[in-house]
């Protein structure tokens, strides 16, 4: 015991500034983890507010009705400026959620994986996809087509 009792008293400014730093390193730690969750609220909160404000559109502009049919014909009637429009808007809105889920954030790839299957298999979303997907990140690209598949 004497000799960790002139050990200390030795060197009890290098152990002070020891536990300092220690001290510091965990608050850090603390606040960034801290930071990082309440960061991924708030992406989740934007990300759900651009959600209900896109498909809010659909339900308030009767030329985008079809969108969501799951029996429209093409050949019968083409897809509109108005529906491509659309759909490439929400084409960047399942990418901007397919981003956040890989940084695993509060949205899960499973969660966004199904509703692509459900989007992405309508007859006016695939359409508009296979003409676009060439333009879109490759990885983007497979995790819809998986999706498409029910991978």
């Amino acid at each position: 015991m004497g000799a960790f009792l002139v050990w200390i008293e030795d060197n009890w400014f290098t152990l002070l500034q020891g536990i300092g730093i220690v001290g510091g390193l965990l608050f850090t730690a603390v606040s960034i983890r801290r930071d990082t969750k309440a960061r991924r609220v708030s992406d989740l909160l934007t990300l759900t507010e651009h959600h209900r404000d896109l498909w809010s559109e659909v339900h308030r502009r009767p030329d985008l009705s079809r969108v969501l049919d799951s029996e429209a014909d093409l050949v019968a009637k083409p897809i509109t400026a108005a529906e491509e429009k659309f759909l490439f808007v929400a084409i960047v809105h399942f990418h901007t959620g397919w981003q956040l889920a890989r940084e695993a954030s509060l949205l899960t790839l499973d969660v966004l994986a199904a509703d692509a299957h459900w989007f992405f298999n309508l007859p006016i979303p695939r359409a508009v996809w296979e003409q676009t997907k060439g333009d879109r990140d490759p990885l983007f690209v497979r995790f819809v087509e998986q999706s498409r598949r029910g991978q």
